[in-house]
C-alpha cells in the first residue's frame, strides 16, 4: 500500500480532457430526481456524456428526464420497460463512448467537484479505479462514513485484494470512477438484486490480478439517501435470497480471504431467519436449498465467529442459525427488531 501525493484541480491544464460517461438508472424517483440530475449537469468538470436510463417509470420521472434532456445536449435518454437496476445499468453501458465511467443512483446526489476530483486522481496515478468517501443522508441528519482513508492511498496486488475482501470501500459501484476498460466485458447480473457485490468483485479482482490499482481519496463526494423502500431496507423473499447469493459467491471466490468476509455472509442469514416465519408456504419451499447452504456455512465457521472479533449479535445469529426451529428464528427476529427499532427511532428514513 502506498500513500500518493495528488495535486487536485489540475485537469484544466491537460490539453485533451477525457470524456467521462455518467450512467444514471431511473425508476419512480420523481421526488428526488431533480437534485440528482442538477448535481450531475452542474459538475465543475463538464466533458461528460450523461446516459439516463428510464427503467419504465410510472410516477412522472420520465417527464423529468425528458425535460433535462431537452436543456442539456450532453444527455442521452434511453427508455426501457421495467427490468430492474442491473438491466438498466447494462443498457447504459451498451451506449457509452467515454474513457471513464461513473455510476450514480437517481435518488442520490454528488458534490459538484466529484468528477473533477476523481478524474484528476485517475490521470495522475494511472489507477483503474478511484473511490472516495460517502455520507448517509437521513431526513435532517447526515452521517459520515467511518470507512475509507484519511489520506490518499494507492492499492494494488495483495493490498487491493485485501480491501476488496474487507469491503473497505463498499461493495457499491456508485462511489467510484472506473477506466472504461474495466467494463469492456463485465456486466451486471440481470434479474438479481445486490448486483453491485458481484460486479465490484469482478472488476476489482481483475485489477488486482492484472497489475491494476485503486486510489482512495479522503474527500466526501457522494450522498447516499437512506430510504425505507430501498433494497437494503426491504426484507422481501427475493432480496434475502439475492443478498445471500451475492455475498456467499464473494466468500467462495476469495478463498484466501474468507475470514474477512464472514460478517458479510452472516447478515443475509440474519435477514433470512428474521423473515422466514412470515414467508408463504411456496416461498418456504423455495428457500430450502438456500437455508441448507446457510446452515452449512454456520456450522463450518461457528467457532471462528464465536472466538473471533465479531459482535454479540453476529455470534448469536451464527449460533442460532444451526437450528430452523421456530424458537431460534423468533430469537433472531426479536434481536433484529430491537436493532432496527433503535435505528428507526434515532433517524428518520426518506420514503
Amino acid at each position: 500500500m502506498m500513500v500518493c501525493e495528488i495535486q487536485m484541480d489540475s485537469i484544466e491544464y491537460i490539453e485533451k480532457k477525457p470524456l467521462v460517461s455518467v450512467i444514471i438508472p431511473v425508476y419512480n424517483v420523481s421526488r428526488y430526481l431533480p437534485q440528482c440530475l442538477d448535481s450531475v449537469i452542474s459538475q465543475t468538470y463538464q466533458n461528460l456524456e450523461i446516459v439516463i436510463v428510464d427503467d419504465g417509470s410510472t410516477d412522472g420521472s420520465g417527464s423529468i428526464c425528458a425535460h433535462y434532456a431537452e436543456r442539456d445536449d450532453r444527455i442521452l435518454l434511453i427508455r426501457s420497460e421495467n427490468r430492474g437496476l442491473a438491466s438498466a445499468r447494462n443498457l447504459g453501458l451498451g451506449n457509452i463512448c467515454g474513457d471513464y465511467i461513473s455510476f450514480i443512483d437517481s435518488d442520490d446526489w454528488v458534490e459538484l467537484h466529484m468528477i473533477n476530483k476523481l478524474l484528476d486522481a485517475a490521470l495522475q496515478t494511472g489507477a483503474d479505479i478511484v473511490t472516495a468517501k460517502k455520507c448517509f443522508e437521513y431526513v435532517g441528519v447526515t452521517l459520515h462514513d467511518e470507512g475509507g482513508d484519511e489520506y490518499p492511498h494507492i492499492y494494488s496486488g495483495e493490498d487491493l485484494m485485501l480491501v476488496l475482501a474487507e469491503a473497505k470501500f463498499g461493495n457499491t459501484v456508485w462511489n467510484k470512477l472506473y477506466k472504461a476498460k474495466c467494463f469492456k466485458e463485465t456486466r451486471f447480473p440481470d434479474g438479481l438484486n445486490y448486483e453491485d457485490v458481484s460486479t465490484t468483485l469482478k472488476v476489482m479482482k481483475e485489477a488486482a490480478e492484472n497489475g491494476g490499482s485503486l486510489v482512495s481519496l479522503p474527500d466526501v463526494l457522494f450522498h447516499y439517501r437512506v430510504r425505507k423502500s430501498s433494497i437494503l431496507n426491504t426484507y422481501s423473499f427475493k432480496n434475502n435470497i439475492d443478498s445471500w447469493t451475492a455475498h456467499y459467491s464473494k466468500y467462495i471466490a476469495l478463498s484466501g480471504y474468507r475470514e474477512k468476509i464472514l460478517s458479510e455472509c452472516i447478515e443475509p442469514i440474519r435477514r433470512m431467519w428474521m423473515s422466514f416465519p412470515g414467508y408463504s408456504e411456496e416461498e418456504k419451499e423455495k428457500a430450502r436449498k438456500t437455508i441448507r447452504e446457510m446452515q452449512a456455512f454456520s456450522r463450518k465457521n461457528l467457532w471462528k465467529v464465536l472466538g473471533g472479533r465479531f459482535t454479540r449479535f453476529e455470534k448469536m445469529t451464527c449460533l442460532l442459525s444451526q437450528s430452523r426451529s421456530l424458537f431460534a428464528m423468533r430469537l433472531v427476529s426479536w434481536g433484529s427488531r430491537l436493532r432496527q427499532d433503535y435505528r428507526l427511532e434515532k433517524y428518520i428514513f426518506y420514503d
